[in-house]
């Protein structure tokens, strides 16, 4: 497909416009592009006190009952107003930042309905209602500047809603922010999740029809079937998978998504451990108290200055607030910020203080980089290797990949060694998000994906001495069956197409009665045999009514959120279906095992 065709293409959106909404650890934001000229999207622009952007920080203000007060910048400069009166108001109210990191990477952690979200002053909400509040006024504030902006009026129900998640999480965190968006006001009929690498690739493949784009990366007709690597790196996590573009100009997954939690927040917390370590850990935690409004500008800046930071200079120059300056003293007891230094376990490494800034040598600065680029390389040279040969590019996306460190790291490792280019997209931090309004329009172009677990069924086949474990042995009339066998309908790291149908015909045992049930089961293993076994979990139950003897044919969907399963009596012809609650306390998905 030329460039011509490309152009061409007609979205598949069943509504008028396509939105999609980025909830990111540290900013937020939605961007949107209407069907008649989809490849046009359009964001909205933020405003601070000091600062324009394209995202809002992913701030959440709760009045004392819980209810909604401000979002993004408006929650940190009304928190601020609220930390400079002389009474503790401020602890009536609910103020949270990057919180969404309390739905794990890790299925040992998982998350049901009734996790919760802390507070800046470790009070408690149900992260449900949190992360609900959020999703609801991006919602809403897009549809107010939507309806301002317009001639006419549009509805929610003339909108197909897009949310990002890392590829990384699990089912259930995926399922808990379909949860989250339902109850926010969005239809689950007009909700689609698109995988933040996935997108942010969608969007590099497409962003040249952008109006004023320049850029000129695409895999072209001659290089079809060439493999990149999607390296996404944002405020929380570090999202990677490698892909491949298709002669039908759709890509395929070619490794389930990998990274850790090796993004640009990293970096703030050991800045943190720094500034503790070196004014003192009481000073610090009184300066966030009580200076809210000094204290989010200095990370603000801070984080302008950690993407932008010239690690050729000698010294990276930070400006200290004087509201800080003011608490190291009285904490310390001391008026020289420069013999408060010298007292901490920084001494002696050519840290000053000096006209209102804090002047920290580029060495110590890397240091403070050092285990997380460590990590993302170490992890990056694992997946090359593991690919081998035609892996052509590498992408980097995401607000942390525009930190000049990590770009020349990543460079350094791979494209000075000639192992693979390395690019980074115009507007990477914006990747994520309008490659997601692209996905919305053209959800086809992910055409493959790769199963992250095996799924099955139990079943009781006829028992094989040798084959099968003894204690597995049970006799049902004058047959010996082997109990608990775990039936492979797909095996973790095979080829799954979105809507995925696999289905198997069984007969049910002569002793059956009334409802046969089915267990439906999980395994972080490719070839579990029995279903009790380590790694293994039960993900629920399909009840089916049937007689002694009926054949039934029980199928598995895989659809892009939710497992779906279904049966059928191949007798009477009655169907059943059932759609998993990975939400529930009951559900334990399975953890790592030893290989």
């Amino acid at each position: 497909m030329g460039e011509f065709e490309e152009k061409e293409r007609i979205s598949k959106a069943g509504r008028m416009l396509v939105a999609a909404i980025d909830f990111g650890t540290t900013y937020s934001g939605y961007a949107y592009s209407f069907k008649h000229d989809w490849a046009t999207v359009q964001t909205n622009t933020w405003s601070g006190e000091q600062q324009v952007s394209y995202k809002a920080p992913t701030a959440l203000l709760l009045n004392p009952d819980k209810s909604f007060k401000a979002f993004g910048f408006e929650a940190e400069t009304f928190y601020s107003s609220l930390t400079s009166e002389d009474d503790d108001s401020c602890k009536e109210y609910y103020f949270f930042q990057r919180f969404k990191l309390i739905l794990k990477t890790k299925l040992e952690e998982r998350v049901h309905r009734n996790t919760e979200c802390l507070d800046i002053n470790g009070k408690s909400v149900d992260a449900m209602s949190v992360f609900m509040h959020c999703i609801e006024y991006l919602k809403s504030h897009m549809l107010e500047a939507l309806n301002d902006s317009k001639g006419f009026e549009i509805k929610i129900t003339d909108i197909d809603f897009v949310l990002t998640v890392p590829a990384i999480w699990d089912d259930t965190a995926k399922m808990f922010m379909r949860e989250a968006a339902i109850k926010a006001g969005i239809p689950g009929d007009q909700l689609l999740f698109a995988l933040e690498p996935e997108a942010a690739s969608i969007y590099c493949q497409l962003m040249y029809l952008e109006p004023q784009n320049n850029s000129s990366f695409r895999i072209t007709e001659k290089d079809s079937n060439a493999k990149y690597m999607v390296v996404d790196l944002g405020g929380g996590t570090a999202d990677i998978t490698i892909h491949q573009m298709q002669r039908t100009r759709t890509i395929i997954e070619l490794t389930p998504a990998s990274g850790g939690l090796w993004g640009g927040t990293r970096i703030d917390e050991n800045f943190g451990t720094f500034l503790n370590e070196l004014f003192d850990k009481e000073a610090m935690k009184k300066f966030r108290t009580d200076s809210a409004e000094d204290y989010f500008d200095f990370w603000q800046r801070f984080e302008v200055k950690k993407r932008a930071i010239d690690f050729e200079t000698e010294n990276i120059h930070l400006q200290v607030p004087l509201e800080l300056l003011s608490i190291i003293k009285k904490i310390n007891k001391e008026k020289d910020i420069n013999k408060i230094i010298e007292k901490s376990k920084w001494k002696g490494k050519g840290i000053k203080f000096a006209q209102k800034k804090l002047h920290i040598p580029t060495t110590i600065m890397k240091s403070i980089f050092q285990a997380t680029t460590d990590e993302i390389i170490n992890h990056l040279t694992k997946l090359v290797k593991e690919v081998g040969q035609g892996l052509k590019v590498i992408l980097l996306v995401g607000g942390f990949s525009e930190c000049g460190l990590i770009q020349n790291q990543v460079r350094e490792a791979f494209e000075i060694k000639g192992k693979c280019r390395v690019i980074i997209p115009n507007q990477c931090g914006l990747a994520v998000l309008k490659g997601a309004v692209y996905f919305g329009h053209h959800p086809e172009m992910i055409s493959e994906r790769v199963a992250r677990y095996t799924y099955g069924i139990q079943i009781w086949p006829k028992f094989i001495k040798g084959e099968h474990k003894e204690e597995k042995r049970d006799t049902r009339g004058s047959e010996d069956r082997c109990r608990d066998v775990f039936f492979k309908f797909v095996t973790k790291g095979d080829r799954v197409k979105a809507g995925f149908s696999k289905s198997h015909i069984f007969r049910a045992l002569k002793s059956a009665e009334g409802d046969l049930e089915c267990g439906i089961f999980i395994s972080n293993k490719e070839n579990p045999k029995y279903v009790d076994e380590d790694g293994c979990e039960k993900l629920g139950i399909l009840k089916i009514d049937v007689e002694r003897g009926a054949e039934v044919e029980e199928s598995l969907i895989f659809g892009h959120t939710e497992l779906h399963a279904g049966a059928c009596n191949c007798t009477t012809k009655a169907e059943y279906r059932v759609t998993f609650d990975l939400l529930s306390e009951k559900i334990k998905f399975p953890t790592k095992t030893k290989s």
